[in-house]
């Protein structure tokens, strides 16, 4: 039965990431589907991460408003 907290992520991508997310993956003893979760849930943490501090420090400053709706950050 599958598990209802996980979802399948595919896609293609360029075969010399491939293989080198498969040697990186080797490195680390994990498989490439791991390894590419770690790296994309440590990815996502750290954007969060920066999106809070600029909240905290352009709070009340008008480019915080104006920056909001770019999304080529």
């Amino acid at each position: 039965m599958p598990n209802p907290d996980k979802v399948e992520l595919r896609g293609l991508a360029p075969a010399e990431l491939a293989q080198a997310l498969d040697a990186l993956a080797y490195a680390e003893g994990v498989n490439r589907n791991d390894y590419v979760n770690r790296v994309l849930d440590e990815h996502c943490r750290a954007k969060g991460h920066k999106t809070m501090i600029l909240h905290r420090m352009l709070r009340g400053n008008p480019y915080l408003t104006e920056a909001a709706g770019r999304s080529d950050e």
